[in-house]
């Protein structure tokens, strides 16, 4: 079949590594699409590895306006979707993977959601996990029998195989997976592709890219969802021990590059759930600024000089206001970021364990949810002896509890695993006390009102962010 030599509307890009049996079914399905054939190209980067099955697999291709990029090694999945990108012709960037296998009207969905005046910049397609059981429909190019439900589909980002509704949209990168994401080749080129520094490891590299764009576009939704721009995800080996351990680690990085609640949040839950609780913390982030709680300012006044030494992280609002140096380290979430001032909860903090003597949270401790708070003492005490629960008088409607009752359960739960200390500061509230136990025994020994010097280890110096990879 001829193919007039007119500029294609958008450029379909897939990387491919190993899995020419899943690229031969993700052709064929090109070709059987609803858009013609002229008004799109296929970009097929082969990232190294065995021409084994290649040939015959790019042959079903035929009568696509394809293209085939070969890397001079292996590259990754960042690299190849890069150096894919940049030999593109269109102004619209479909990312497929090799095994995305494309229901018939899959692209020009994508297409039409980016002719359409006022849709947010990036689209985010549905993909369909299956098994064996829904091959043979794949293999019959046969859609609409193919399940869109556990056991056999569903898009495994939704807990029911579909969102619950569409504020998750807010943060639409966190799952904007580039096995069926569209946006246009100038906002692409604009934030610099994929980070290919994250290398042959497998992960995250989509969720970075996403991130980033949010970040260059006006406040606002800046990603839609078509739940019928649905691809199949074609079964292949995986080995899924490893894949966890890398993205896991990936995450890691990222949250150094980014020092940011969305980050922190991402080492410890990951996709549909990690949307929901960014969106409940910033909600709670922005009342605990518009009510002016959880004030430094008396916690600094009243606890300064009980607190282990000067290295101190002091988390609430109001640093301008407390008497702090202006190196001192702060979480507070009505300043600016800067040097010395993070928004972030504390649960995965990123300065280095044992740089700190103390950490001090003014009430904002009281918002987090139990596994975020569990989290965030440990956290404190790894990077410091010690940890204050600061609860006062204050009070808004995100906050838990801070009734003696509710203190002193929390003292108990606590002493399970650290020496922990309930008192009553005047002018200020109750404060909850945390040490490790190893750090409490020596704290015992020595006399009252004395303070003796600890060692410590070279420490990144206080707020001063990690220099992004």
């Amino acid at each position: 079949m001829s193919v007039p030599a007119i500029r294609p509307a958008l450029s379909v890009v897939m990387p491919t590594y190993q899995d020419p049996q899943c690229l031969a079914l993700t052709l064929k399905a090109l070709t059987r699409q609803t858009l013609a054939p002229e008004r799109f190209e296929v970009i097929v980067v082969r990232d190294g590895g065995s021409f084994d099955g290649y040939a015959a697999a790019l042959a079903e291709g035929a009568g696509l306006r394809l293209r085939v990029l070969e890397l001079p090694g292996r590259k990754g999945r960042s690299a190849a979707r890069n150096a894919g990108a940049r030999r593109a012709a269109a102004p619209l960037l479909v990312f497929l993977d090799a095994d995305s296998w494309a229901v018939p009207d899959l692209l020009e969905r994508h297409l039409a959601w980016h002719s359409t005046p006022g849709n947010a910049a990036v689209l985010i397609g549905r993909r369909d996990e299956i098994g064996l059981a829904d091959l043979p429909a794949v293999l019959a190019g046969e859609s609409h029998t193919i399940a869109r439900a556990f056991p056999h589909g569903g898009d495994l980002r939704f807990a029911t195989g579909l969102p619950d509704d569409n504020d998750w949209l807010q943060a639409g990168w966190v799952i904007a997976y580039t096995h069926n994401v569209s946006l246009s080749s100038a906002l692409f080129a604009q934030v610099g592709g994929y980070r290919e520094a994250f290398g042959l490891s497998y992960g995250v590299e989509d969720v970075e890219l996403f991130y980033r764009v949010d970040r260059s576009l006006p406040d606002g939704v800046n990603f839609g969802y078509d739940d019928e721009a649905r691809v199949v995800h074609l079964p292949h080996h995986k080995n899924i021990t490893r894949n966890w351990m890398e993205m896991k680690a990936n995450f890691q990085q990222a949250a150094k590059l980014y020092p940011c609640l969305e980050w922190e949040l991402l080492t410890a839950v990951m996709g549909y759930e990690a949307i929901r609780r960014i969106l409940h913390y910033r909600a709670l982030i922005d009342e605990c600024v518009e009510r002016s709680a959880c004030a430094i300012g008396p916690a600094v006044a009243r606890l300064a000089g009980q607190v282990r030494g000067p290295r101190t992280l002091w988390i609430g609002t109001g640093r301008a206001g407390s008497g702090l140096p202006a190196s001192a380290l702060t979480f507070d979430y009505a300043a600016p970021i800067g040097p010395a001032n993070f928004h972030l909860l504390g649960v995965a903090p990123p300065m280095p364990p044992g740089s700190l003597d103390a950490v001090v949270s003014v009430d904002f401790w009281r918002y987090l949810l139990w596994p975020e708070l569990c989290q965030f003492i440990s956290a404190s005490l790894a990077l410091a002896g010690e940890v204050h629960l600061v609860a006062t008088a204050d009070a808004t409607p995100g906050m838990c509890a801070a009734d003696p009752q509710t203190l002193d359960y929390l003292r108990q739960a606590q002493a399970a695993e650290y020496a922990a200390e309930l008192r009553a500061v005047e002018g200020l509230g109750d404060v909850l006390t945390l040490r490790a136990r190893q750090a409490a025994t020596s704290a015992a020994r020595r006399v009252p009102g004395q303070v003796a010097p600890r060692a410590r280890p070279p420490a990144l110096a206080p707020g001063r962010s990690p220099t992004p990879g």
